[in-house]
């Protein structure tokens, strides 16, 4: 096995560790790290769930003022990130995302959004989720059915 495939499954394994700015207490009590492990299947959905809504699909394209205006759902993406549970993100999506976007620096947020975008391949996955929903939408069509007008 090559090296770097070796280097790349390892820091999957293990998670991306980012630090934020924060005071000396939280800093103290460790909160001011922020870890994500790889997504599981049902957090890969989210993200992407997010990421289309908002239109982040070409977030590395986008001018920081661009992505500036779109902080809130950065965050929400980085929340559902680190929380990587169906019950977590269920529950404590909300709360996580409003404390990082209060304790974090927009800068910051931006740079951890592309990591994982790239890490995670978030772009690659929703070309899928787009191509798949235009697919349903196409065959739940009531012409493709076989019904007809009159509903017979």
């Amino acid at each position: 096995m090559d090296a770097r495939i070796r280097a790349a499954d390892t820091i999957l394994d293990r998670g991306v560790r980012f630090k934020m700015p924060a005071p000396f207490f939280i800093r103290l009590l460790g909160l001011n790290k922020i870890r994500i492990k790889p997504f599981r299947p049902g957090t890969i959905l989210e993200f992407s769930r997010i990421v289309l809504e908002e239109g982040l699909e070409n977030a590395s394209e986008l001018s920081v003022l661009q992505l500036q205006a779109k902080v809130k759902p950065i965050a929400r993406c980085l929340a559902v990130s680190q929380l990587n549970s169906r019950w977590k993100i269920k529950w404590l999506s909300g709360l996580w995302t409003r404390w990082i976007l209060w304790h974090t620096h927009y800068l910051s947020l931006i740079e951890m959004f592309l990591t994982l975008q790239r890490i995670n391949a978030a772009y690659d996955f929703t070309i899928i989720t787009k191509f798949y929903s235009q697919q349903t939408a196409m065959m739940m069509n009531p012409k493709n059915l076989g019904q007809q007008r009159n509903g017979s």
